[in-house]
């Protein structure tokens, strides 16, 4: 798998969840505890699996595509919600910015920005910055049910640095990823792979 693409299937695990993470620390609303199996189609195929522990304000995410887990640990802040990512290794992906707003001021045309360091196997470390807005709550049919989602449009831009070049490979991504209150990220759309929840354990 090439890095780019590794690292897009292994961040987007982070900026899905990120919003659902936030809500002022309202975790049960967003970013409820339990098993959630999602379908990947497009680009790539196949199901994620996430399993959300919640303890006071934190989160600890564990999810697995592609026969990869990563753990991803949210932690309210004064500032609004941090995060840290690992997939074993050398990979790991920090929020260094809050990445949420609370989840009282969620409008349409809502605007806000957050910041990625990245670090990768084989030396391979990237910035990233995001800009995210909330489009619309609308309803949403996926194989797990309907539900009345918010919708949010976020554009993310890349600097990766390889070890083996001197120049810096610079990407842009953009993610759609829809929110129900309650059951959290029910879809997310970005660079042709689609994931939509099929089923919750709780």
């Amino acid at each position: 798998m090439r890095p780019l693409t590794r690292f897009i299937l292994t961040a987007t695990l982070a900026a899905v969840a990120s919003p659902a993470a936030q809500a002022a620390c309202t975790l049960k609303d967003m970013f409820p505890s339990g098993t959630y199996t999602y379908q990947m189609t497009g680009a790539a195929k196949g199901t994620v699996t996430t399993t959300n522990a919640v303890k006071g304000d934190s989160v600890t995410s564990t999810s697995t595509v592609a026969g990869t887990t990563t753990t991803t640990t949210w932690t309210c802040t004064a500032k609004g919600i941090t995060s840290t990512l690992s997939s074993g290794g050398a990979s790991s992906v920090t929020t260094s910015t809050a990445a949420m707003p609370p989840l009282n001021t969620w409008r349409p045309g809502y605007t806000w920005k957050s910041a990625q360091d990245l670090k990768m196997d084989g030396g391979i470390t990237a910035k990233s910055t995001s800009v995210s807005k909330i489009v619309n709550r609308e309803s949403v049919k996926v194989p797990a049910g309907t539900f009345n989602a918010w919708r949010l449009d976020t554009t993310t831009t890349v600097t990766m640095k390889l070890p083996s070049s001197s120049t810096p490979k610079t990407t842009t991504v953009k993610t759609s990823v829809w929110y129900a209150p309650g059951t959290g990220m029910i879809r997310t759309s970005l660079s042709g792979v689609t994931m939509e929840l099929l089923k919750v354990k709780r």
